[in-house]
């Protein structure tokens, strides 16, 4: 159970601090990317307002001139491009833009807009059939580092669309992905090695309290022994010197109870201790049918319908005097609630094996009911009826289908209560 508990603690720890870098890096990087695709947004819409490519330079060589005030796309007095620049608004962009502008009519045909032709990664022909399959759509990414723009002009009947190479804008954005992608996978790794020694400690307390528990029910067990010997003892010797009575008869039933609970309590102190791993073939189908017939007689004494449904020859591998206890316990529980009937079924379903009980009951919830196996669980009504019980008979089921690696589910619906094993 402690290594089960450790290891829920360490998955759902990895999978919040994965859920949390994943957010935070990945905020980070969507952020980028959206500000390069802006970038390319505003860089192909200087394209189409100067009518599909940029406008030459001034006379004179000189670059447009620059608005009044605006100091940041200014050269440095020393000469040198200042941090204004770089981006869309830089006068270097006219020179330093890759990009191509094709021409589609309305027939389908595409030619290159004349002097718009500044890319080297392919053709002019490649370039317009690139370009045709963009005609329908406004603007987006395209062949990943390109981002495209379609539009019309002068209503000439005609398409627009300008392609331009964002690689160079986009490889901070990669680096920084490539970076997070491995500072992720580097933090879940330390993550990892940290918990292994976290949960360890996280769970010691835990792993204190069920020793103490494991040895409480083992000491209790024993030490239960020797008053009730000693209780059963003196009963025997009044009814031998005074005669049977209503009392001497309380005494001698409550002591059978107490006797059934410590026999309970020894066996969930074994299977605490854990039991053997070397497992034999267990005739499954031969072990219920026989306690089918041993209880067939404590339902008719009650006048309930038994139905059992077993399939033949059916084999699995465990301790066959555990699984015997585990049907037993079930039949048991069944024979103690049920109102008019009960059903067992041991059955093959795929590649699993069934063991399951029904039985119809006074008060039984809708949904799952696995709390019925908790140590000493008794619902309310259980315990207002005259039914006598430990709450220990379900809990030493679960123990047991655990050893053999299986499941146990308890349920409740239309008043029918059901226990089911799975192997």
């Amino acid at each position: 159970m402690i290594k089960k508990l450790r290891i829920k603690f360490m998955a759902y720890a990895m999978a919040s601090i994965f859920v949390f870098l994943a957010l935070i890096l990945g905020a980070i990087n969507i952020v980028n990317f959206v500000r390069v695709g802006e970038e390319g947004d505003t860089i192909t819409k200087m394209i189409m307002e100067e009518g599909g490519k940029f406008a030459p330079k001034d006379e004179g060589g000189e670059p447009p001139a620059i608005p009044e005030g605006d100091s940041s796309m200014a050269p440095s007095s020393e000469g040198e491009i200042g941090p204004g620049q770089r981006g869309p608004d830089s006068p270097e962009t006219r020179d330093s833009t890759r990009y191509f502008t094709a021409v589609i009519d309305s027939n389908g045909n595409g030619t290159i807009l004349e002097g718009a032709f500044h890319i080297s990664s392919f053709s002019e022909n490649q370039a317009t059939e690139w370009a045709k399959t963009l005609v329908g759509k406004e603007k987006g990414w395209s062949k990943t580092n390109y981002r495209y723009r379609t539009y019309t002009l002068n209503n000439d009947g005609n398409t627009y669309v300008t392609v331009i190479d964002m690689s160079r804008e986009l490889d901070p954005s990669y680096r920084i992905l490539w970076a997070s992608l491995g500072g992720t996978g580097v933090g879940l790794i330390i993550s990892f090695i940290a918990l292994i020694f976290v949960s360890k400690w996280m769970v010691k307390p835990i792993e204190e309290s069920n020793k103490k528990q494991k040895r409480f029910i083992s000491d209790a067990s024993h030490e239960l022994k020797t008053p009730l010997t000693i209780i059963s003892a003196n009963n025997e010797i009044l009814e031998i010197e005074h005669g049977e009575n209503e009392m001497t008869r309380t005494i001698d039933k409550q002591v059978k109870r107490l006797n059934e609970m410590v026999k309970n309590l020894n066996s969930l102190a074994k299977l605490d201790e854990g039991i053997p791993e070397k497992f034999t073939e267990v005739k499954l189908s031969e072990i219920a049918s026989e306690l089918c017939e041993v209880f067939e007689g404590n339902f008719a004494k009650k006048g309930l319908r038994f139905d059992k449904k077993i399939d033949d020859n059916l084999v699995i591998n465990g301790n066959d005097q555990l699984i015997s206890k585990l049907i037993a316990i079930f039949l048991d529980n069944a024979a103690k609630y049920a109102n008019t009937y009960a059903c067992l079924s041991v059955i093959k379903d795929g590649s699993r094996i069934l063991i399951k009980c029904e039985n119809d009951a006074e008060g039984i919830k809708e949904g799952s009911l696995d709390m019925v196996m908790e140590r000493f669980y008794r619902s309310e009504n259980a315990r207002a009826s005259s039914v006598e019980g430990s709450g220990i008979g379900l809990s030493i089921a679960k123990e047991i289908v655990l050893a053999h690696k299986g499941r146990i589910y308890a349920s409740g619906h239309d008043g029918i209560f059901t226990i089911k094993a799975e192997f």
